[in-house]
């Protein structure tokens, strides 16, 4: 069900309408302001009640994959666009960088020809990964709240730690990862500064610094976040690290590698409790069984059997017997 306000009712009673849609994103990403797009051919600036805001006909919006029920099924949808020319109010870097990844997006169907009679909310959720097409136009993924309410609110067991390494309690605040059951590791404590001296053949994931003088394989498993270049701000996980400063990432970055560059670089773990860079090398002995977020004594492969009566009896199908029926 959805509430329609009566003077809008009263123009889709009339035959004919003049409508059209407006998409409302607000990124998640700090210091990127909201976004409005329009299906039609001149600017609207609409108040949905969050602030006015300009609708851009130059960016546009065509559905291509359109899915909603009444049921609990997933919603979604895909939205394709232009990128503007001039990078407003939108550009590509933006897009290729991930700023409005994952970001809340709404869809309402207003008159253009009378804003004042309000609109219908014809959708509502996140957004997944912008994905964009040789530079002139880039595809939202919609995802409506329904699959939010199909996600675990509770934590199943594992044999390996649940915990984000670093994280913090709720509350902590100061921009780190908290979570309910937290590491409680600092992490940002062990983080260590270089910068690119050289890049290699894979200039988005193979590259050198050579102020990093620590041993083959230090960094691994590892995470590095930029702090400068075309990548500054993001995070990728360390694959490969050779005594020397040769960095060898596990997923291409967005932007090639250039001398330069700076970021920060530090261990990660493991998520198993032994082993090197498990919770016991992080924590030591006792102190990392406070830490650890998983049930490491879990039976595994067919050892739970053994405590069930019968469970490892067959089914009599394959043996020989005797007799007459």
């Amino acid at each position: 069900m959805r509430n329609i306000p009566t003077a809008l009712q009263t123009h889709l009673d009339s035959g004919a309408t003049t409508l059209t849609y407006l998409m409302r994103i607000d990124p998640v990403q700090p210091g990127f302001d909201s976004v409005g797009i329009t299906m039609g051919n001149e600017l609207i600036t609409y108040d949905d009640g969050d602030g006015a805001l300009d609708y851009d006909p130059a960016i546009g919006m065509v559905p291509a994959t359109l899915s909603f029920t009444s049921e609990m099924d997933v919603d979604n949808s895909q939205q394709q666009h232009l990128v503007p020319e001039f990078d407003l109010p939108i550009s590509e870097a933006d897009l290729v960088s991930g700023a409005y990844d994952f970001a809340r997006f709404r869809v309402y169907l207003v008159n253009y020809e009378d804003l004042s009679a309000g609109h219908i909310n014809i959708t509502d959720g996140q957004l997944g990964q912008m994905t964009v097409r040789d530079g002139l136009a880039f595809t939202s993924e919609l995802t409506a709240k329904s699959k939010e309410l199909k996600q675990s609110i509770v934590e199943k067991d594992s044999l390996t730690c649940r915990a984000i390494f670093g994280s913090q309690p709720i509350g902590t605040g100061g921009g780190v990862v908290e979570q309910r059951f937290p590491c409680g590791f600092d992490a940002e404590s062990i983080y260590v500064a270089a910068t690119v001296t050289s890049v290699g053949l894979e200039t988005t994931r193979t590259f050198t610094a050579s102020s990093l003088g620590q041993a083959t394989n230090y960094f691994v498993p590892g995470m590095l976040r930029w702090t400068g270049g075309g990548n500054d701000g993001r995070s990728y996980e360390v694959e490969g690290f050779t005594s020397g400063g040769l960095i060898n990432l596990a997923f291409e970055t967005m932007f090639p590698v250039q001398i330069g560059d700076t970021f920060e670089i530090r261990q990660d773990c493991t998520k198993w409790k032994d082993g090197d860079r498990g919770c016991k090398y992080h924590f030591g002995e006792p102190e990392w069984k406070l830490h650890y977020r998983g049930e490491p004594l879990i039976p595994v492969q067919d050892s739970d059997q053994l405590n069930t009566p019968g469970a490892s009896v067959g089914s009599g199908l394959g043996g020989s017997t005797t007799g007459s029926v």
